[in-house]
Protein backbone atom coordinates (compact mmCIF):
# COMPACT_ATOMS: atom_id res chain seq x y z
CA UNK A 1 0.00 0.00 0.00
CA UNK A 2 2.96 2.23 0.97
CA UNK A 3 4.70 1.80 -2.26
CA UNK A 4 1.73 2.49 -4.22
CA UNK A 5 1.36 5.80 -2.60
CA UNK A 6 4.93 6.28 -3.83
CA UNK A 7 4.31 5.58 -7.01
CA UNK A 8 1.21 8.03 -7.02
CA UNK A 9 3.04 11.19 -5.77
CA UNK A 10 5.86 10.57 -7.95
CA UNK A 11 3.95 10.85 -10.81
CA UNK A 12 1.90 13.33 -9.71
CA UNK A 13 4.97 15.37 -9.31
CA UNK A 14 6.60 14.81 -12.61
CA UNK A 15 3.18 15.77 -14.09
CA UNK A 16 3.59 19.07 -12.50
CA UNK A 17 7.34 19.89 -13.16
CA UNK A 18 6.34 19.30 -16.99
CA UNK A 19 3.72 21.73 -16.64
CA UNK A 20 6.07 24.07 -14.79
CA UNK A 21 8.92 23.99 -17.91
CA UNK A 22 6.27 24.39 -20.87
CA UNK A 23 4.92 27.54 -19.43
CA UNK A 24 7.77 30.16 -19.87
CA UNK A 25 8.06 28.63 -24.10
CA UNK A 26 4.33 29.22 -24.79
CA UNK A 27 4.80 32.62 -23.48
CA UNK A 28 7.86 32.79 -25.79
CA UNK A 29 6.15 31.89 -28.23
CA UNK A 30 3.05 33.88 -27.57
CA UNK A 31 5.43 37.44 -27.44
CA UNK A 32 6.96 36.40 -30.76
CA UNK A 33 3.76 36.37 -32.61
CA UNK A 34 2.95 39.82 -30.82
CA UNK A 35 6.24 41.53 -31.95
CA UNK A 36 4.51 43.35 -35.05
CA UNK A 37 6.79 43.60 -38.73
CA UNK A 38 8.38 46.81 -39.88
CA UNK A 39 5.99 49.09 -42.17
CA UNK A 40 7.61 50.20 -45.42
CA UNK A 41 6.03 52.79 -48.00
CA UNK A 42 6.04 51.36 -52.10
CA UNK A 43 5.67 52.36 -54.80
CA UNK A 44 5.69 51.10 -58.45
CA UNK A 45 7.74 52.04 -61.43
CA UNK A 46 6.14 54.60 -63.73
CA UNK A 47 7.16 53.00 -67.77
CA UNK A 48 8.21 56.34 -69.48
CA UNK A 49 10.21 57.34 -73.24
CA UNK A 50 12.79 59.57 -72.28
CA UNK A 51 15.81 61.09 -73.96
CA UNK A 52 18.99 59.69 -72.40
CA UNK A 53 20.65 62.96 -70.90
CA UNK A 54 23.99 63.73 -69.25
CA UNK A 55 24.21 65.33 -66.20
CA UNK A 56 26.66 67.67 -65.51
CA UNK A 57 27.12 70.76 -62.20
CA UNK A 58 27.30 74.51 -63.78
CA UNK A 59 27.55 78.01 -62.42
CA UNK A 60 25.63 80.98 -63.31
CA UNK A 61 27.83 84.03 -63.99
CA UNK A 62 26.09 87.61 -64.69
CA UNK A 63 25.82 88.03 -68.80
CA UNK A 64 27.48 91.42 -68.52
CA UNK A 65 29.57 93.00 -65.27
CA UNK A 66 31.17 96.05 -64.95
CA UNK A 67 33.35 98.16 -62.53
CA UNK A 68 31.95 101.85 -61.99
CA UNK A 69 34.62 104.06 -61.42
CA UNK A 70 35.32 107.52 -61.07
CA UNK A 71 36.67 109.45 -63.62
CA UNK A 72 37.03 112.94 -62.29
CA UNK A 73 37.69 113.36 -58.96
CA UNK A 74 35.73 115.50 -56.76
CA UNK A 75 33.45 115.13 -53.21
CA UNK A 76 31.15 112.77 -53.47
CA UNK A 77 27.37 114.28 -53.15
CA UNK A 78 24.51 111.89 -53.88
CA UNK A 79 24.11 107.93 -54.30
CA UNK A 80 20.99 106.90 -56.58
CA UNK A 81 20.69 103.37 -55.21
CA UNK A 82 20.34 101.33 -52.16
CA UNK A 83 22.97 98.67 -52.20
CA UNK A 84 21.97 95.19 -53.42
CA UNK A 85 18.91 96.97 -55.59
CA UNK A 86 18.23 96.42 -59.06
CA UNK A 87 18.65 99.47 -61.35
CA UNK A 88 17.31 100.60 -64.86
CA UNK A 89 19.59 101.27 -67.34
CA UNK A 90 20.55 105.65 -67.84
CA UNK A 91 19.93 105.54 -63.79
CA UNK A 92 22.22 107.79 -61.89
CA UNK A 93 23.98 105.76 -59.22
CA UNK A 94 26.63 108.60 -58.53
CA UNK A 95 26.94 112.21 -58.65
CA UNK A 96 30.11 113.92 -57.92
CA UNK A 97 30.12 117.70 -56.63
CA UNK A 98 29.66 119.46 -60.52
CA UNK A 99 30.38 123.19 -59.49
CA UNK A 100 33.98 123.01 -59.99
CA UNK A 101 33.52 121.49 -63.71
CA UNK A 102 30.50 123.39 -64.02
CA UNK A 103 32.41 126.78 -63.70
CA UNK A 104 35.37 125.07 -65.87
CA UNK A 105 33.34 124.17 -68.94
CA UNK A 106 31.77 128.35 -68.58
CA UNK A 107 35.61 129.80 -68.63
CA UNK A 108 36.34 127.29 -71.47
CA UNK A 109 33.44 128.21 -73.26
CA UNK A 110 34.17 131.67 -73.16
CA UNK A 111 37.61 131.24 -74.48
CA UNK A 112 35.89 129.79 -77.25
CA UNK A 113 34.02 132.56 -77.97
CA UNK A 114 36.91 135.40 -78.07
CA UNK A 115 38.85 132.58 -80.21
CA UNK A 116 35.87 132.28 -83.32
CA UNK A 117 35.69 136.09 -82.70
CA UNK A 118 39.67 136.28 -83.18
CA UNK A 119 39.78 133.80 -86.38
CA UNK A 120 36.66 135.39 -88.08
CA UNK A 121 38.35 138.98 -88.37
CA UNK A 122 42.05 137.23 -89.05
CA UNK A 123 40.02 135.67 -92.17
CA UNK A 124 38.53 139.37 -93.11
CA UNK A 125 41.70 141.05 -92.48
CA UNK A 126 43.57 138.19 -94.93
CA UNK A 127 41.09 139.11 -97.94
CA UNK A 128 42.16 142.59 -97.69
CA UNK A 129 45.62 141.89 -97.36
CA UNK A 130 45.73 143.41 -94.29
CA UNK A 131 47.25 140.90 -92.63
CA UNK A 132 49.61 137.49 -93.07
CA UNK A 133 48.82 134.03 -93.72
CA UNK A 134 50.65 133.21 -90.26
CA UNK A 135 48.70 135.28 -88.45
CA UNK A 136 45.68 133.73 -88.96
CA UNK A 137 47.12 130.45 -89.14
CA UNK A 138 47.96 131.20 -85.53
CA UNK A 139 44.48 132.44 -85.07
CA UNK A 140 43.36 129.28 -86.61
CA UNK A 141 45.34 127.05 -84.20
CA UNK A 142 44.00 129.21 -81.16
CA UNK A 143 40.49 128.37 -81.95
CA UNK A 144 40.81 124.75 -82.30
CA UNK A 145 42.61 124.32 -78.91
CA UNK A 146 40.09 126.47 -76.95
CA UNK A 147 37.32 124.00 -79.28
CA UNK A 148 39.09 120.89 -77.64
CA UNK A 149 39.51 122.39 -73.82
CA UNK A 150 35.77 123.41 -74.22
CA UNK A 151 34.66 119.77 -75.28
CA UNK A 152 37.36 118.00 -72.36
CA UNK A 153 35.40 120.47 -69.92
CA UNK A 154 31.81 119.95 -71.53
CA UNK A 155 33.36 115.85 -71.12
CA UNK A 156 34.12 116.11 -67.28
CA UNK A 157 31.51 117.93 -66.59
CA UNK A 158 29.53 114.88 -67.43
CA UNK A 159 31.60 112.22 -65.83
CA UNK A 160 29.97 113.76 -62.64
CA UNK A 161 26.92 112.32 -63.18
CA UNK A 162 27.50 107.63 -63.58
CA UNK A 163 24.81 106.18 -65.03
CA UNK A 164 24.21 102.48 -65.34
CA UNK A 165 24.92 101.12 -68.43
CA UNK A 166 22.37 98.87 -68.59
CA UNK A 167 19.50 97.19 -66.29
CA UNK A 168 20.87 94.91 -63.52
CA UNK A 169 21.68 94.28 -60.06
CA UNK A 170 24.21 96.38 -58.39
CA UNK A 171 26.54 95.49 -55.33
CA UNK A 172 27.39 97.25 -52.34
CA UNK A 173 29.14 100.92 -52.78
CA UNK A 174 32.30 101.08 -51.71
CA UNK A 175 32.20 105.07 -50.47
CA UNK A 176 29.78 107.01 -48.70
CA UNK A 177 28.42 110.77 -49.23
CA UNK A 178 31.28 113.11 -48.58
CA UNK A 179 34.19 111.05 -49.91
CA UNK A 180 37.00 112.00 -51.71
CA UNK A 181 36.52 110.07 -54.92
CA UNK A 182 38.58 109.96 -58.12
CA UNK A 183 41.76 110.92 -56.84
CA UNK A 184 43.18 107.80 -58.30
CA UNK A 185 42.46 106.04 -61.53
CA UNK A 186 41.19 102.67 -60.39
CA UNK A 187 38.51 104.08 -57.51
CA UNK A 188 36.10 101.67 -57.59
CA UNK A 189 32.32 102.51 -56.69
CA UNK A 190 30.58 99.47 -57.01
CA UNK A 191 29.86 96.48 -59.80
CA UNK A 192 26.57 96.27 -61.85
CA UNK A 193 25.37 92.86 -62.96
CA UNK A 194 23.20 92.39 -65.61
CA UNK A 195 21.39 88.83 -64.64
CA UNK A 196 18.26 89.37 -67.33
CA UNK A 197 19.80 87.12 -69.14
CA UNK A 198 21.81 85.05 -67.52
CA UNK A 199 24.65 82.70 -68.47
CA UNK A 200 25.65 79.09 -66.84
CA UNK A 201 29.34 78.17 -67.48
CA UNK A 202 30.23 74.40 -67.36
CA UNK A 203 31.86 71.97 -68.68
CA UNK A 204 31.89 68.67 -70.69
CA UNK A 205 34.83 65.77 -71.64
CA UNK A 206 35.98 64.99 -74.42
CA UNK A 207 34.61 61.63 -74.79
CA UNK A 208 31.27 62.31 -73.85
CA UNK A 209 31.48 65.95 -75.93
CA UNK A 210 32.42 63.33 -79.28
CA UNK A 211 29.46 60.78 -78.73
CA UNK A 212 26.81 63.54 -78.45
CA UNK A 213 28.27 65.24 -81.61
CA UNK A 214 29.26 68.36 -79.98
CA UNK A 215 31.36 69.51 -82.36
CA UNK A 216 29.66 68.60 -85.59
CA UNK A 217 26.24 69.26 -85.00
CA UNK A 218 25.94 70.54 -80.98
CA UNK A 219 22.23 70.55 -78.95
CA UNK A 220 20.94 73.55 -79.17
CA UNK A 221 18.97 73.80 -76.07
CA UNK A 222 19.88 72.56 -72.39
CA UNK A 223 18.12 72.16 -69.70
CA UNK A 224 18.92 73.66 -65.87
CA UNK A 225 17.64 73.38 -62.69
CA UNK A 226 18.85 75.09 -59.13
CA UNK A 227 20.20 72.57 -57.03
CA UNK A 228 18.05 71.46 -54.32
CA UNK A 229 14.81 73.41 -55.62
CA UNK A 230 11.42 71.58 -54.69
CA UNK A 231 9.89 69.74 -57.79
CA UNK A 232 6.54 71.41 -58.38
CA UNK A 233 8.40 75.31 -57.92
CA UNK A 234 9.56 76.87 -61.17
CA UNK A 235 13.22 76.70 -60.03
CA UNK A 236 12.58 72.75 -59.44
CA UNK A 237 11.16 71.68 -62.90
CA UNK A 238 14.33 73.47 -64.17
CA UNK A 239 13.88 76.08 -67.21
CA UNK A 240 15.48 75.57 -71.49
CA UNK A 241 18.68 77.68 -71.60
CA UNK A 242 20.07 78.20 -75.39
CA UNK A 243 23.63 76.63 -75.84
CA UNK A 244 25.29 79.88 -76.94
CA UNK A 245 29.09 79.39 -76.45
CA UNK A 246 31.07 76.23 -77.16
CA UNK A 247 34.70 76.38 -76.64
CA UNK A 248 36.83 76.10 -79.45
CA UNK A 249 39.57 73.33 -77.98
CA UNK A 250 39.73 70.80 -75.78
CA UNK A 251 41.65 71.82 -72.41
CA UNK A 252 44.59 69.29 -72.84
CA UNK A 253 45.19 69.66 -68.62
CA UNK A 254 41.24 68.35 -67.95
CA UNK A 255 40.50 66.97 -71.30
CA UNK A 256 37.03 68.75 -71.00
CA UNK A 257 35.65 71.71 -73.22
CA UNK A 258 33.67 75.16 -71.97
CA UNK A 259 30.47 75.47 -72.94
CA UNK A 260 28.03 78.13 -72.01
CA UNK A 261 24.42 78.65 -71.83
CA UNK A 262 22.11 81.66 -71.74
CA UNK A 263 18.93 81.32 -69.98
CA UNK A 264 16.59 83.83 -70.01
CA UNK A 265 15.83 84.36 -65.83
CA UNK A 266 12.94 86.25 -65.91
CA UNK A 267 12.19 86.25 -62.23
CA UNK A 268 15.68 86.13 -61.39
CA UNK A 269 15.88 83.05 -59.38
CA UNK A 270 19.49 83.00 -60.57
CA UNK A 271 22.11 84.71 -59.44
CA UNK A 272 26.10 84.84 -60.56
CA UNK A 273 27.86 82.05 -58.54
CA UNK A 274 25.13 79.58 -57.69
CA UNK A 275 25.39 76.04 -58.39
CA UNK A 276 23.07 74.44 -60.76
CA UNK A 277 22.58 71.53 -62.77
CA UNK A 278 22.92 71.08 -66.72
CA UNK A 279 21.02 68.34 -68.31
CA UNK A 280 22.11 67.82 -72.17
CA UNK A 281 20.15 65.58 -74.79
CA UNK A 282 22.06 62.72 -75.46
CA UNK A 283 20.48 59.37 -77.94
CA UNK A 284 17.70 58.55 -79.30
CA UNK A 285 14.48 58.42 -76.90
CA UNK A 286 14.45 54.84 -74.77
CA UNK A 287 11.87 53.41 -72.59
CA UNK A 288 12.63 53.39 -69.15
CA UNK A 289 10.79 52.93 -65.92
CA UNK A 290 11.17 55.90 -63.42
CA UNK A 291 11.35 55.68 -59.65
CA UNK A 292 11.88 58.43 -56.83
CA UNK A 293 15.50 59.49 -56.74
CA UNK A 294 15.77 59.70 -52.77
CA UNK A 295 15.07 55.55 -52.83
CA UNK A 296 18.29 54.43 -54.99
CA UNK A 297 20.76 53.28 -52.79
CA UNK A 298 24.48 54.07 -53.85
CA UNK A 299 27.82 52.17 -52.70
CA UNK A 300 31.11 51.02 -54.39
CA UNK A 301 29.33 47.95 -56.60
CA UNK A 302 26.86 50.83 -58.22
CA UNK A 303 23.04 51.55 -57.78
CA UNK A 304 20.57 49.77 -55.99
CA UNK A 305 17.12 49.46 -54.94
CA UNK A 306 14.95 47.61 -52.19
CA UNK A 307 12.00 45.76 -53.35
CA UNK A 308 9.29 43.55 -51.55
CA UNK A 309 9.03 40.59 -53.05
CA UNK A 310 5.67 38.48 -53.17
CA UNK A 311 5.77 37.00 -50.01
CA UNK A 312 6.43 40.30 -48.45
CA UNK A 313 10.37 40.03 -47.87
CA UNK A 314 12.98 42.79 -48.54
CA UNK A 315 15.13 42.04 -51.64
CA UNK A 316 18.13 44.43 -53.01
CA UNK A 317 18.29 44.52 -56.45
CA UNK A 318 21.31 46.08 -58.16
CA UNK A 319 20.07 48.32 -61.06
CA UNK A 320 21.41 50.40 -63.76
CA UNK A 321 20.26 53.77 -63.74
CA UNK A 322 20.16 56.65 -66.33
CA UNK A 323 19.07 60.16 -66.40
CA UNK A 324 17.63 62.11 -63.25
CA UNK A 325 14.05 63.79 -64.39
CA UNK A 326 12.69 65.78 -62.20
CA UNK A 327 12.89 64.39 -58.91
CA UNK A 328 12.71 61.11 -60.72
CA UNK A 329 15.29 58.57 -61.89
CA UNK A 330 15.70 56.73 -65.01
CA UNK A 331 16.39 53.03 -64.36
CA UNK A 332 17.40 51.10 -67.95
CA UNK A 333 17.74 47.25 -66.31
CA UNK A 334 17.10 45.63 -63.36
CA UNK A 335 13.83 46.30 -62.66
CA UNK A 336 10.20 45.38 -63.67
CA UNK A 337 6.68 47.73 -63.95
CA UNK A 338 5.44 45.31 -61.08
CA UNK A 339 8.12 45.34 -58.40
CA UNK A 340 6.98 47.11 -55.27
CA UNK A 341 10.23 50.03 -54.71
CA UNK A 342 10.61 51.08 -50.90
CA UNK A 343 10.41 54.39 -50.85
CA UNK A 344 9.72 55.10 -46.81
CA UNK A 345 8.82 53.74 -43.63
CA UNK A 346 11.49 51.42 -41.17
CA UNK A 347 14.59 53.01 -41.32
CA UNK A 348 16.89 49.72 -40.52
CA UNK A 349 15.53 47.16 -43.19
CA UNK A 350 17.71 44.87 -43.82
CA UNK A 351 17.49 42.73 -47.27
CA UNK A 352 15.98 38.87 -45.98
CA UNK A 353 13.36 41.15 -43.66
CA UNK A 354 9.98 40.38 -43.67
CA UNK A 355 8.03 43.50 -43.84
CA UNK A 356 4.13 45.00 -44.11
CA UNK A 357 3.32 46.95 -46.79
CA UNK A 358 1.28 50.00 -45.66
CA UNK A 359 0.55 52.16 -48.06
CA UNK A 360 1.83 52.39 -51.92
CA UNK A 361 3.11 56.11 -52.72
CA UNK A 362 1.32 57.66 -55.78
CA UNK A 363 4.46 58.81 -58.60
CA UNK A 364 4.96 61.90 -58.75
CA UNK A 365 5.16 63.13 -62.27
CA UNK A 366 8.89 64.02 -63.30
Amino acid sequence: MGATLCIVLAAAMALAACHDGSAPAAQSAQSAQAVPLPQVSVTRPVPREVREQLDLSGTVAPSATVTLIARVQGVLKEIGFADGAYVKQGQVLFRIEPDTYRAQLTYDQSALDNANQELVRQKQLTSDNATSESTLQKAQTTRDQALAKRDMSRINLAYTEIRAPFAGRIGARAFDVGNLVGASDSTKLATLDRIQPVYVNFTLNERDANRIGLFTQPPRTVRVNVLGAAVGQGQGQGEDAALEFVDTRVDPNSGAVKLRADIANRDAHLIPGMSVEVHIPAGAPQNVLLVPDTALLRDQAGASLLIVNGAGVIEKRAVVIGGLYGSQRAVTSGLTANDQVVTGGALAVAPGAKVQVVAAAAQGQS
